[in-house]
């Protein structure tokens, strides 16, 4: 299991997106009240573009805005769920629905932007595929060449993904939906997003042809 401590965000953002495109850019003076780690990882998206094409996005500094009285500065694609953060505690992270009951995430804010950044290059990657259906029995092959991240998890996009990251690989493993029941989740299947560095390091899946992938 790789502790998410281990991970140093420069090596893995130059690693997978090249090295940066830019010098770190200075935050606002109206920034300046943000958390540190939320101040760094704005200056490292200064540097790196291509965090800014993950799916999820992060609220710029200036347009970070409250909800029942947390900071919100992430959001999901849809702007249909939410992180925050509190004013008295903003090492503390919470999510939910806009406007509905925030769950504590079980990630201080340092962990959830490494999980986050994770996450980012993952969606953003060139090369990648999707496996919305893979039989269970079928996962051992597709992740013996990676690690668990041990991340403390998020609800979004369902309770109970995990992350898996090598050198040149970074899967993201949750429950597959029932195609008959789209609100259930459908047993001994899973969906498997994973990305590569080139593109022959995902040669290795085409190995098993029972997974179809996308």
């Amino acid at each position: 299991m790789i502790n998410p401590s281990d991970i140093d965000l420069v090596e893995f953002l130059t690693r997978w997106h090249g090295a940066p495109q830019s010098d770190v850019q200075p935050m606002s003076t109206e920034a300046l009240w943000l958390p540190q780690p939320l101040q760094e990882w704005h200056g490292l998206a200064s540097r790196w573009t291509k965090l800014e094409r993950g799916g999820n996005r992060m609220v710029e500094p200036s347009k970070i805005h409250m909800d029942q009285g947390r900071f919100v500065f992430m959001k999901d694609a849809t702007g249909d769920w939410i992180w925050t953060f509190g004013a008295d505690d903003p090492g503390v992270v919470f999510e939910g629905i806009p406007g509905g009951n925030l769950d504590r995430v079980p990630e201080s804010l340092t962990e959830f932007l490494k999980h986050a950044t994770v996450i980012g290059t993952l969606m953003a990657a060139d090369f990648r595929r999707l496996g919305d259906q893979v039989p269970d029995e079928a996962l051992p092959s597709i992740l013996d060449p990676m690690q668990e991240v041990g991340f403390g998890g998020w609800k979004w996009p369902d309770p109970g993904y995990r992350t898996f990251m090598s050198d040149s690989l970074l899967a993201s493993v949750g429950p597959a939906v029932d195609p008959a029941s789209p609100w259930l989740n459908r047993s001994g299947y899973s969906a498997v997003r994973i990305a590569g560095i080139d593109l022959a390091s995902l040669e290795y899946l085409d190995v098993d042809t029972t997974v179809q992938w996308i």
